[in-house]
């Protein structure tokens, strides 16, 4: 809530600043407020969803081109290895300087050229360079060179975003596909008009910009398969609400076409960089129990004494954010959770400050342990006792909302207060991705048997998960032997 509050008054603060300070000298809010005297014609909603369709056309092929693209120049991947990411840069955008400078539609700035695109020619103001778009003022230009150089314009400018989007700069992606709708809209437009004029199939007149308008919310909806923060959006950008019913239509046609062939740009991505992001449940993804996609191979700090020595060396050798702490290697009780940054910074430091600390001096979770060690450092308070806990007989649905509601990284697999296993968020997306449900080693007996305890590796104090990393989702926790 306070989240909100603050965001909202930012945004008041900003609109207020840009009402007053007027950077584009048009007076106002922004650069695409336009003004239009009644609603669109009954006649012109099957144009309006066509263009919808072809938004969700252009959005899916994007969403494929793109996420190709990408995956290719990923870190790891034979094109990222040979070039860098500073001269990949730089060589796009001299590129997409080189291709945009012939056509005057993509000259100038995108904005500039969205916002006479989205004007009428009866109705444009005087000081607006309508970049050849009208042959009079009030007159529109129906010539096939203006739709022609609009078509080659959005093809140029939908092959450069398909290339930009992903790469090291955050560009690419809402302005391109607003300029790209808008130039297909316009084409539309003109088209519809022509018709109009031949045909006389509306009284009220054409205007090729409301189709600019519609076609820019067409094809942005298809790419980011957003609904109705696009629509406030481009009400927003247009102050048109008389066209906000244009915007529902060609929007929600453009995602249902999208949908048909894959999920949108964001969506795409998120699988393809691997984020531990959960969508909605699918029913299909819970037939299983979370004994069924838990880690049940891992290595546990122990409350046992121990050196700092010992401690730092196992916490710096570690690429996990943490470990679970149980009694000892022969009694797995789970008693906590400890982070490995937090517990390392302190180590250091203690080291670094007091010459009397050094590798070999003890270190004991004394509110845990059975021994005392007289002088021993004290290191309890970074054990997390609040951490989540689940039975092995837990339905993946109800893990799937613990994950989604909690906001949790990890939960931990218990039977009777001993420690079963693990289940990370990212190990859990990557299931749900995937369509794949693991196997445990060992299920924990509901008569109460506790997991047997992990044998101890010869010459080795970190154990990997038979499953791999991908399993372990980066904060699987690796154990410390004393």
């Amino acid at each position: 809530q306070k989240t909100m509050v603050r965001a909202f008054f930012a945004a008041v603060v900003a609109a207020l600043t840009l009402r007053w300070w007027d950077p584009t000298g048009t007076k106002k809010l922004t650069m695409f407020e336009m003004h239009y005297d009644g609603m669109p014609d009954l006649v012109e909603y099957p144009w309006f969803l066509a263009l919808g369709v072809i938004g969700g056309i252009l959005g899916a092929a994007f969403v494929h081109m793109n996420v190709s693209i990408s995956a290719a120049r990923q870190d790891g991947t034979p094109f990222r290895k040979r070039v860098h990411i500073i001269v990949e840069v730089a060589v796009i955008a001299l590129i997409t300087a080189l291709t945009s400078y012939p056509l005057v539609f993509t000259r100038g700035m995108s904005v500039v050229t969205i916002r006479s695109l989205f004007q009428t020619c009866s109705t444009a103001p005087e000081e607006l360079d309508m970049m050849g778009l009208c042959r009079h003022r009030g007159e529109e230009h129906l010539h096939p060179g203006v739709a022609s150089a609009l078509l080659l314009a959005a093809l140029l400018r939908f092959a450069q975003m398909t290339v930009t989007f992903g790469t090291g700069v955050p560009c690419g992606l809402f302005v391109p596909s607003l300029f790209t709708g808008a130039c297909i809209g316009r084409c539309l437009g003109l088209f519809v008009s022509q018709l109009n004029s031949i045909y006389g199939f509306s009284s009220a007149p054409i205007h090729p910009g409301v189709y600019a308008m519609v076609g820019a919310a067409a094809v942005l909806g298809g790419v980011c398969r957003v609904t109705i923060s696009l629509v406030v959006i481009m009400f927003g950008l247009t102050s048109a609400l008389q066209l906000i019913v244009p915007f529902m239509l060609a929007i929600l046609t453009a995602k249902f076409v999208g949908d048909l062939f894959g999920e949108g740009i964001y969506d795409a991505h998120i699988v393809l960089r691997g984020y531990p992001y959960l969508h909605e449940p699918h029913e299909v993804s819970f037939k299983a129990r979370a004994c069924d996609v838990m880690d049940d191979d891992l290595e546990c700090l122990n409350c046992e004494p121990s050196t700092i020595g010992d401690l730092r060396q196992t916490l710096k050798s570690t690429k996990h954010g943490g470990f679970p702490l149980i009694r000892s290697e022969l009694d797995p009780m789970l008693l906590g959770y400890v982070h490995t940054k937090p517990l390392l910074e302190h180590l250091d430091g203690m080291v670094a400050g007091n010459a009397l600390l050094d590798d070999e001096f003890p270190v004991i979770f004394k509110k845990y342990a059975k021994q005392r060690v007289p002088g021993a450092l004290d290191v309890s308070k970074f054990v997390d006792e609040t951490f989540v806990r689940i039975v092995p007989e837990t339905p993946l649905g109800q893990v799937h909302r613990i994950f989604r509601q909690l906001g949790v990284k990890l939960v931990l697999v218990t039977r009777f207060g001993y420690l079963a296993g693990m289940i990370t968020k990212k190990a859990f997306v990557d299931h749900l991705q995937e369509g794949r449900v693991g196997h445990i080693a060992v299920t924990p007996a509901v008569t109460g048997e506790p997991c047997p305890p992990i044998e101890e590796e010869p010459e080795a104090s970190l154990a990997k998960s038979p499953r791999g990393p991908a399993l372990d989702g980066g904060v699987a926790a690796p154990l410390l032997q004393p």
